[in-house]
């Protein structure tokens, strides 16, 4: 177990294929595999010229969030509500719950750095586990990322509700990041509203494609819900996030296209990894943690090849790679990497 540790506030973030571009000046086209994104985002909208003409109203808000219940498979009495992207959540959760600003923190790692960082910059001390079933105080506040990011672990449906119990039981919080589940919605945990001291978040731009619309999701226990709504104010994401995500999270067919589609893709990628000898520590269907002696190493040399990739500062053995579009993509970060390992 590591508690506090610094480079956790020191790592960076996948994604700004801008410094990239900086940095490696003789690169002119990039393949960025560095956020696990969706690489085929959902299209199937049209937004009118006339929509930030107005502020969004209650009622549009209302009925996205009832289109998310129903996405989520919620009850009609489930609590939900909408913000600027799972990101965004994390950011405010510290200073809402003023009545537990006293209790421990506790984050299972290695996981989402923003986890650890969001509460250490409110002023909470953070314990870290590698196991909930014993190291936790069910009475304090704990966090978990499924699937897990960078690894992708997956948290047994069964465990997760025996530990909502026991911190229930204690009057702890237990929030849980859903934020790459989408693809594999059988591993969600089975939410009810009998179920109290939860929060599960969930992210709208990973799977779908559209992280720059900035939504997210929380729900769970209505006592949380409400002081969340209440923090946020009764304008919390665009008319633009609320019209594209309304029409995608109806559209039944484009998703079970897409998570066929990026198991297809998946599949594909490991097959290629595994070609090469790359071992492959974990993973979803929108990105592989793989091993390396001198991840940083490959992280450099890939990005001279013009692949952009996800290396982590508190693991140089480590480096996260999106799932490539297609496979022209994926052959040339087989061919990039057959190169490299020579």
């Amino acid at each position: 177990m590591i508690d506090n540790k610094n480079f956790f506030l020191e790592d960076e973030h996948g994604g700004d294929l801008l410094e990239a571009q900086k940095k490696y000046k003789d690169v002119s086209e990039w393949i960025d595999l560095s956020s696990g994104i969706n690489p085929h985002p959902y299209k199937d909208f049209k937004l009118a010229k006339s929509i930030y003409n107005s502020l969004p109203s209650g009622q549009a808000i209302r009925e996205l969030l009832s289109a998310a219940a129903v996405y989520y498979k919620l009850k009609d009495d489930s609590s939900i509500i909408a913000y600027q992207g799972a990101q965004g959540l994390i950011n405010i959760f510290p200073y809402i719950f003023s009545e537990i600003k006293k209790k421990k923190v506790q984050v299972y790692y290695p996981t989402y750095i923003e986890h650890y960082k969001s509460w250490v910059n409110a002023g909470y001390t953070i314990k870290l586990i590698d196991s909930f079933e014993k190291e936790i105080d069910p009475s304090g506040i704990t966090i978990i990322v499924n699937p897990n990011n960078p690894d992708g672990k997956l948290f047994n449906k069964d465990a997760l509700i025996v530990l909502q119990n026991r911190i229930q039981e204690k009057n702890g919080l237990l929030i849980i990041d859903e934020s790459f589940m989408d693809p594999t919605p059988d591993e969600k945990f089975n939410y009810s509203i009998e179920k109290k001291n939860l929060i599960i978040i969930r992210s709208f731009g990973k799977f779908f494609g559209l992280p720059g619309l900035r939504l997210g999701f929380a729900f769970g226990d209505h006592k949380y819900i409400n002081q969340i709504s209440n923090f946020i104010g009764p304008w919390p994401i665009s008319s633009s996030s609320i019209d594209i995500a309304l029409k995608a999270m109806s559209d039944i067919q484009w998703i079970k296209q897409t998570i066929n589609q990026l198991e297809i893709l998946s599949k594909d990628m490991e097959l290629t990894l595994n070609a090469i000898n790359i071992p492959i520590i974990g993973g979803t269907l929108l990105f592989k943690l793989v091993k390396f002696e001198d991840a940083g190493k490959i992280h450099n040399l890939l990005a001279k090849d013009g692949i952009w990739t996800r290396k982590f500062i508190y693991n140089n053995n480590w480096l996260r790679l999106g799932i490539p579009k297609d496979r022209v993509e994926l052959n040339y970060l087989f061919n990039s990497m057959q190169n490299i390992l020579k």
